[in-house]
């Protein structure tokens, strides 16, 4: 019985060798593809996420940048950072404007005139006289800052000569001295035009800060958002480029089958689709790189030939997170108190209520109160007729210096006080004027409501989205580790026999997408406590 045993199986095992050879050979050779130590399929080194390069691009270097520098960099030659520092000086520029309403303005007049009359009567003085006057007045007319006085001063000089017969001086010079305050006693006395447009200038100069500071932190925002869009980019091609490397060597290994008789040519068709479909996907990453970059540099850009445009950069900085604390109310509170956007509103708020009080002013009736005093001198050569009309005969010698003396003497001084009184009869401008600016009021105080009600949506969203990235991240953290241990069981499998080459790349495709969900993750976290950050207004 044994050895008809034997002599039975002996013509079946032969035929069989060659077919368990067929079997085994594409088994051992799929085993040398893995590396147990990268959990890789042999092709490049183990997949670590973050230490991705991006493509060096033919004529450019590579440019390693960390995201603090690409902040600076933005802030200091950014194109729309850059103008907006010009609003504060410009802003500076207006302000003094308004503040040289109140200087002193100095004006001069000269003047030179001769006058040939033809006599009336005989009491004009001769048949024909000529009379020839030159003037220099000098004036100072001041606005003061308070109480919407002005104050003038002038001073007036005259030199006249003549052929009359009748003149006593001649030349004959004439000097005045004059003091002058005028005082609003109803509208313009609290605030006037001037005044207020001082005070919104002051005002508008501390809103100029603040939509600088609102500019700064916006761009800062937008450089941090593409720096780490940037990184997930270059991520990505990392990715799509060993999908592709793994779904090459699926395919060669299909072709070894092929070649062993273990499989049949048109399973390859699938193989091949898979190759086809992983360099499309290399291609788009590469494509949505190249665009992501470009949105970057735009960003750090001073102008168009910027030579941050020869570079290719490579984001360096790792992404890395702490555990925040939210705390929602405080984070209200101080958005209400640190918000550059919301500190305009305010401001706004508060050059309404300086234009309202000011309407409400020049509501009132004008009553103001002039106050002047005058000294005036004159002199020259004194003469003195024998009668009406005859020969002049000089009693006594003079000149400019007369009418200068008289002034200082205070020989002929003059005093005047004077009442203006002026009130429209009917339906008023200023009243009316009053009406739409209590409106303007009230729309800017529903307006700076409704902002603090977005604001503190803002925020809160904002706390939520910290917790919420980071629960998400806390779950990507997981399904990463899980898919490690995923792939280590594969490979224990696969060294075995008892799983395949395409389960293992599938295996390391899914450990990859989900090292890149939790880059993901991890960015979403980091950008959301910088979201929190700028909602509350410290900064960047």
């Amino acid at each position: 019985m044994t050895k008809t045993g034997r002599g039975s199986f002996a013509p079946f095992a032969r035929p069989l060798v060659p077919v368990l050879f067929a079997l085994l050979l594409p088994l051992a050779v799929l085993a040398q593809d893995v590396d147990p130590d990268t959990l890789d399929l042999g092709i490049r080194g183990a997949y670590q996420v973050g230490m991705a390069e991006p493509p060096l691009e033919p004529g450019t270097t590579l440019l390693a940048m960390t995201l603090d520098e690409a902040i600076e960099r933005a802030l200091e030659n950014n194109l729309d950072v850059r103008s907006a520092r010009l609003s504060p000086e410009m802003q500076e520029f207006s302000f003094r404007a308004a503040r040289a309403a109140f200087n002193p303005t100095l004006s001069a007049t000269t003047s030179l005139n001769s006058q040939t009359s033809q006599p009336t009567s005989q009491l004009d003085g001769g048949t024909q006289t000529t009379t020839d006057r030159q003037t220099l007045n000098l004036s100072v007319n001041q606005p003061v800052p308070w109480y919407g006085g002005q104050f003038s001063t002038s001073f007036n000089n005259s030199r006249t000569s003549t052929d009359n017969i009748f003149a006593t001086r001649n030349p004959s010079y004439s000097s005045s001295l004059s003091l002058s305050y005028t005082q609003p006693l109803l509208s313009g006395r609290r605030i006037d035009n001037q005044r207020n447009q001082l005070r919104t200038q002051e005002v508008q100069r501390e809103v100029s800060d603040l939509q600088l500071q609102n500019q700064i932190d916006n761009i800062a925002a937008q450089v941090r958002t593409a720096y780490w869009n940037l990184r997930s980019q270059i991520e990505q091609i990392e990715i799509q480029e060993r999908n592709l490397a793994q779904a090459r060597q699926l395919l060669e290994n299909n072709r070894i089958r092929v070649r062993e008789g273990t499989m049949v040519e048109m399973e390859l068709a699938q193989a091949e689709a898979q190759v086809a479909s992983a360099e499309q996907a290399l291609l788009n990453a590469e494509i949505q790189w190249r665009t992501q970059e470009l949105n970057f540099k735009r960003l750090l850009a001073s102008g168009a030939g910027d030579p941050i445009f020869q570079a290719t950069i490579n984001p360096s900085d790792l992404p890395e997170f702490e555990p925040q604390d939210v705390d929602i109310d405080a984070a209200i509170q101080n958005a209400m108190q640190y918000r550059p956007d919301l500190q305009q509103q305010y401001r706004q708020r508060e050059i309404s209520e300086m234009d309202l009080e000011l309407t409400r002013d020049n509501a009132r009736p004008n009553l103001n109160l002039t106050a002047s005093y005058s000294l005036q001198g004159v002199g020259g050569d004194l003469f003195q007729r024998d009668g009406l009309g005859g020969d002049p005969i000089l009693v006594a010698p003079g000149g400019y210096r007369d009418g200068l003396s008289s002034i200082a003497g205070l020989e002929a001084p003059n005093l005047n006080l004077q009442l203006n009184f002026n009130y429209p009869l009917g339906t008023r401008a200023t009243e009316l004027n009053l009406e739409r600016a209590r409106l303007q009021l009230r729309q800017n105080e529903m307006a700076l409501e409704s902002q603090e009600l977005q604001i503190t949506t803002e925020v809160t969203n904002a706390g939520m989205a910290v917790t919420n990235n980071f629960l998400q991240l806390e779950a990507a953290r997981r399904s990463r580790e899980a898919a490690e241990r995923a792939v280590e069981a594969e490979i224990t499998r696969f060294q075995v026999g008892a799983s395949t080459n395409f389960q293992v790349v599938t295996a390391q495709d899914n450990l990859t997408s989900q090292r890149l969900s939790e880059l993901r993750a991890t960015i979403d976290y980091m950008n959301a406590i910088a979201e929190f950050r700028r909602v509350q207004g410290l900064g960047h």
